[in-house]
């Protein structure tokens, strides 16, 4: 129905233009033409007055030098009627152009939106560096977090795990990055292998409960409480006094199918995150981070030592 509504849209545009440029040049010609008759009819009475004044005067044997009439100048455009038609034209196929990607699933408005998020990251980015104190704590699992790849063939046993394994590791991901922050040595096949004997993960759909969080970490003896009613207050000084804090997220562009990070920590601004998609999000503004973490039910898991 959208298509079909944008490609009448798209023919009526076109017919518009080609209309408008139809009736300028025909009220172009009707001028050209205008000033063609008039200049015609002095030229008449300027030749009647020209041939009184020769035969009169004539006398027998005298030569009389007759000028060729030039020709009148043919139908011509002014240059200002060309400038003003090429930009109307040009006007126009960006509105065609801006239509038809409309009719795709939104592409404009989701690259509106990446686009505003962009100039909100990079825009403040230089004034946040000067204004923001050091978050986490120092020395401490939220300090020392380091974010994994989840597409580095080094995180996984086999190469079938590195293709096939890759797509839906975040959770797997998300609980290795806590618990090595604690000390441990884990890789994402570790824990995503554990996932999949407990019967919490797929291949193809990723973690299939939540509980899973705390099953997995219970296996290697973390401890792990799972929350749907901590506040982004809550969570950002959880993570700031050290703990960091794994999230599920949701986005209709960047994660349509939900997704899980680490967040470690944040300010007045920023939520700072930890994150192994290819998006790698370092941090988010408060509202970009609310609107996803609420679209998947505001869960949220500390995971600690025991």
């Amino acid at each position: 129905m959208l298509s079909s509504i944008v490609m009448a849209l798209v023919v009526g545009c076109l017919i518009l233009l080609l209309v408008g440029l139809g009736l300028w040049a025909l009220h172009q010609y009707r001028r050209s033409r205008r000033a063609e008759a008039t200049g015609g009819r002095s030229l008449v009475v300027a030749c009647e007055e020209q041939q009184v004044s020769v035969v009169l005067p004539a006398q027998e044997g005298a030569l009389v030098s007759l000028e060729k009439a030039q020709p009148l100048p043919g139908f011509v455009l002014p240059p200002s009627w060309y400038r003003r038609w090429r930009m109307l034209v040009s006007l126009g196929l960006l509105l065609m152009l801006g239509l038809a990607l409309a009719s795709q699933g939104g592409i404009v408005r989701d690259t509106f939106r990446s686009l505003t998020a962009t100039f909100s990251f990079f825009s403040a980015s230089s004034t946040m560096d000067l204004q923001t104190a050091p978050h986490p704590l120092p020395d401490t699992a939220s300090a020392r977090i380091v974010r994994v790849d989840s597409a580095s063939r080094s995180q996984y046993y086999t190469d079938y795990q590195w293709q096939v394994w890759s797509y839906s590791s975040c959770s797997g991901i998300a609980l290795e990055e806590v618990m090595n922050a604690y000390g441990r040595h884990l890789i994402a096949a570790d824990v995503l292998q554990v996932e999949l004997q407990l019967g919490v993960w797929d291949v193809q759909l990723g973690l299939l409960r939540e509980e899973g969080i705390a099953m997995t970490a219970n296996y290697f003896n973390f401890n792990a409480s799972l929350s749907h009613t901590r506040t982004l207050q809550d969570i950002i000084s959880i993570a700031n006094s050290g703990t960091p804090v794994i999230v599920s997220i949701r986005d209709s562009y960047y994660f349509p199918g939900g997704h899980i990070f680490v967040v470690r920590g944040g300010d007045s601004q920023y939520v700072y995150t930890v994150d192994s998609s290819p998006a790698n999000f370092t941090r988010m503004t408060y509202n970009m981070f609310a609107a996803m973490w609420r679209a998947n039910n505001d869960f949220s898991a500390v995971v600690t030592p025991r």
